[in-house]
Order: structure tokens, then C-alpha cells, then sequence
């Protein structure tokens, strides 16, 4: 697999791989929000190719002090084949360079395999945090679309 950068030219493919992997994907996942995502974070926004098809993607985020991991997704026809940890090595790497201290990503409860496929990287579950969310513009946000 080999990784690069994603552009916004593979936005329809990445939503695509997202439904296909499961991944609910909301208003903050229309064209213009992944491009503002892109603006801010744009070597920290990856994919992974086989034979010039994606079947990975990870969305880094970078606040100046923490990183951020958001909607890693493998092609399920990809799965279990190490492509989900050569994606997240490569991220872990420009978190590295960027001198981040800690990394932070979230997980419906529901979806206990990929809980599993962090937890064999080495990441831990936090049990002494709560975390909440708060919706400033109820008709902006939509869990779906």
C-alpha cells in the first residue's frame, strides 16, 4: 500500500470508503468541512492506494498542543491485512515530527472491533474522562447525511 496525502479531488472516494467501512458520516463530513479539515491539517490527512485505488484513509487534526485521530477506515474487502496499522504508523509519524505529546481519538461505543484493533496498537481506554459535546447550531449539525 502505498501512502500519500489526500487531496479534495478523492473526496467522493473517501466518503464511499467511509460508508462502506461503516463510518457514520454528518454534516461535518460535506465537501466543505473535510476541505477546511484539509486547510488546516493538510500533511496530517491521508490515504492509502493499492494499485491506484483507496482503500484506507485517516484524518489527523492538530490543535498545537494535542493530535487527533478521525474516521480511520479500511476497505472491508482490505481488512485484517495490516493496512489499518501502516495508515496509523504513518500518521503516529507526523504527529512525531510535530513534537505532539499525546494523541486523542474517539469510538462509538458500540463498534467493540475497532476498540480491539487500537487496543492492539498500544492505545489505552480512559476511564477518567467524560466527554460532551455541545451542538451551537441545531440546524447546522446532522448526525447523518
Amino acid at each position: 500500500m502505498k501512502i500519500e496525502k489526500f487531496t479534495i479531488d478523492y473526496y467522493e472516494e473517501i466518503v464511499a470508503l467511509w460508508r462502506k467501512a461503516g463510518i457514520n458520516v454528518g454534516s461535518s463530513d460535506i465537501l466543505e468541512e473535510i476541505n477546511k479539515m484539509l486547510q488546516r491539517n493538510p500533511d496530517l490527512f491521508l490515504i492509502g492506494k493499492i494499485n491506484n485505488k483507496i482503500i484506507s484513509v485517516v484524518i489527523g487534526g492538530f490543535d498545537g498542543r494535542r493530535g487527533y485521530v478521525h474516521h480511520l477506515a479500511v476497505d472491508p474487502d482490505y481488512q485484517k491485512k495490516g493496512y489499518g496499522k501502516k495508515i496509523m504508523d504513518a500518521l503516529i509519524e507526523k504527529f512525531r515530527e510535530l513534537r505532539v505529546h499525546k494523541i486523542h481519538l474517539f469510538i462509538e461505543k458500540y463498534n467493540k472491533n475497532v476498540v480491539e484493533f487500537y487496543q492492539n496498537l498500544g492505545w489505552e481506554i480512559r476511564d477518567d474522562l467524560i466527554m460532551m459535546s455541545y451542538i451551537p447550531d441545531k440546524e447546522l449539525y446532522k448526525m447523518r447525511i
